[in-house]
C-alpha cells in the first residue's frame, strides 16, 4: 500500500502546495496588520458595542479583541477562512481519490495491477489523511513563525487544541466525501453534495444562534462542535466535539470501504 500512498501524495503535491501558500498568504496579511489594529482597539470595541447582541453571538464575536493575538486571529482566520480552505481541500482529495478515477476510466487500470479494491481504497484514504494532517501542522507552524517574526506574543500551548479539533472536523468531512466518492462515478456530485452539506450545517448553526426557538438545530451542525474561541482563547476542548467527529469519521470510513468493495465500477 505504501507505494500507492506515496504516488498519490506526489501526484497531488502541487494542489497541496497551493492550499499551503493560500493559507500562508492570509496568515501573513492578518499577522502583519495586527500591530496597527491593536492600537485601534478602543474604536473597534465601541463599534462592537453598537452591534446587536444576537448578531455578535451568531458569528462568535463575543471574544473579538484586537489587543490579544489569539482573540484576533481566532476571529479573523480560524472562524471561517482557514477551516474553509481545510475543508475544501479535504473534499477535493476525497473526490479525486475514487470518483475521479471512475469518471476518467482509469480505475480499471489501477485494479488490473496486483492490488485489491480494499488496499486501493485504504491507500487512497490514508494519503488524504496524511495531507490533511500535513496542512494543519505546516500552516500552524508558519503562523507561529510569522507571529514570532513580527514580535507578537503567543500562547503556544493553546494551538494543539485547535489543531486537534480542526483535524477531527476535517477527518469527519473527508470521510463523508470519501463515502460519496465510493458511491458516485462523478466527482462533481461528490463536490456538490459535500459543499451543500457544509452550507446547510453552517446555516443551521447561524439560525440556531439567531433564533431561540431553533436552538436545538445547532446539534445537527458540525460548526457547533468546532468553536475556535473555546479552543484558541480558552484552550478548552469539548469532549462531545471529539466524540461526534470521531464517530462520524469512523462510520463513513467503514461505509465508504464497504460501498467501494461492493459497487460495480462500470456504472
Amino acid at each position: 500500500m505504501w507505494p500507492i500512498i506515496k504516488r498519490t501524495i506526489k501526484d497531488r503535491k502541487i494542489v497541496f502546495l497551493i492550499y499551503i501558500i493560500a493559507a500562508s498568504a492570509f496568515f501573513l496579511m492578518h499577522v502583519s496588520v495586527f500591530p496597527s489594529f491593536k492600537d485601534q482597539q478602543i474604536d473597534i470595541a465601541q463599534l462592537m458595542q453598537s452591534m446587536p447582541q444576537g448578531f455578535i453571538e451568531a458569528f462568535g464575536l463575543e471574544d473579538y479583541d484586537m489587543s490579544k493575538f489569539e482573540n484576533y486571529i481566532a476571529g479573523e482566520e480560524f472562524s471561517l477562512i482557514w477551516p474553509l480552505m481545510l475543508l475544501i481541500m479535504s473534499i477535493s482529495l476525497a473526490g479525486g481519490a475514487i470518483a475521479s478515477e471512475i469518471e476518467k476510466g482509469t480505475i480499471e487500470v489501477l485494479l488490473s495491477q496486483p492490488i485489491s479494491r480494499s488496499k486501493l481504497y485504504i491507500s487512497r484514504y490514508i494519503s488524504g489523511i496524511i495531507m490533511i494532517f500535513g496542512f494543519i501542522i505546516i500552516t500552524m507552524g508558519l503562523l507561529i513563525a510569522m507571529a514570532a517574526a513580527f514580535g507578537i506574543d503567543l500562547k503556544l500551548n493553546h494551538y494543539p487544541a485547535l489543531s486537534l479539533v480542526a483535524f477531527l472536523f476535517a477527518w469527519a468531512i473527508y470521510s463523508i466525501a470519501m463515502f460519496l466518492s465510493a458511491v458516485f462515478s462523478d466527482r462533481g456530485k461528490v463536490y456538490f453534495i459535500s459543499a451543500a452539506l457544509l452550507f446547510v450545517m453552517y446555516a443551521l448553526n447561524i439560525l440556531a444562534r439567531l433564533k431561540e426557538s431553533l436552538h436545538d438545530l445547532r446539534y445537527f451542525s458540525f460548526f457547533h462542535y468546532y468553536v475556535p474561541n473555546d479552543l484558541l482563547i480558552r484552550n478548552q476542548i469539548d469532549k462531545y466535539s471529539v466524540i461526534v467527529f470521531i464517530s462520524v469519521a469512523v462510520v463513513f470510513s467503514i461505509a465508504g470501504f464497504i460501498a467501494f468493495n461492493r459497487r460495480d465500477i462500470s456504472t
